[in-house]
């Protein structure tokens, strides 16, 4: 099967030795010029081509879930990802209708994952110190920042309140 697609995005459970030998076979039966991307949240690119004869094609293609609600998709490049593999990933998934982001540095948890932890962290700090409830915490986020978030990111909401040089390094 693999020997006849375009583009295979694989999907398995996030284990690295698993991932690990499943990208070496994908290697093996796909043709040379085929990317393949993984969906894994959390590991890196570079340790999922370390055992594939073409490490230039493979790379992570992190979507979100529900895929067919949410655009985004991480396209993450490991240490020898070619420049032609992450063009390539990335107008297959602007063609299929998602929003395709580039993250420019190999980096654990990509972009996404570490904004949420770090507001998961934080609550669940607040929490433990008595400081609210979790009911309290989603209406914080429902009520206020996450209506804003739903239309702009961090950076152009500081950008928009505070004028020109409110966020400076965003």
């Amino acid at each position: 099967m693999a020997a006849s697609v375009d583009f295979i995005q694989e999907g398995a459970p996030e284990r690295l030795e698993l991932k690990t030998e499943l990208h070496r076979r994908i290697d093996q039966a796909a043709d040379p010029g085929v990317v393949i991307a993984s969906s894994t949240s959390g590991l890196l690119p570079s340790e999922l081509q370390s055992r594939c004869r073409h490490p230039e094609r493979v790379l992570v293609g992190h979507p979100f879930n529900p895929v067919y609600l949410l655009p985004l998709v991480e396209v993450v490049a490991g240490d020898r990802t070619s420049e032609a593999s992450i063009d390539r990933a990335i107008e297959i998934y602007a063609d299929l209708g998602m929003h395709p982001l580039h993250v420019r540095k190999e980096v654990p948890g990509f972009l996404s994952d570490r904004l949420q932890e770090a507001l998961w962290r934080e609550a669940l700090h607040l929490v433990n110190d008595g400081v609210a409830t979790p009911e309290e915490l989603d209406a914080a986020i429902f009520f206020g920042p996450g209506l804003r978030w739903a239309l702009w990111g961090t950076c152009l909401i500081f950008h928009l309140a505070g004028g020109r040089g409110a966020c400076a390094k965003c």
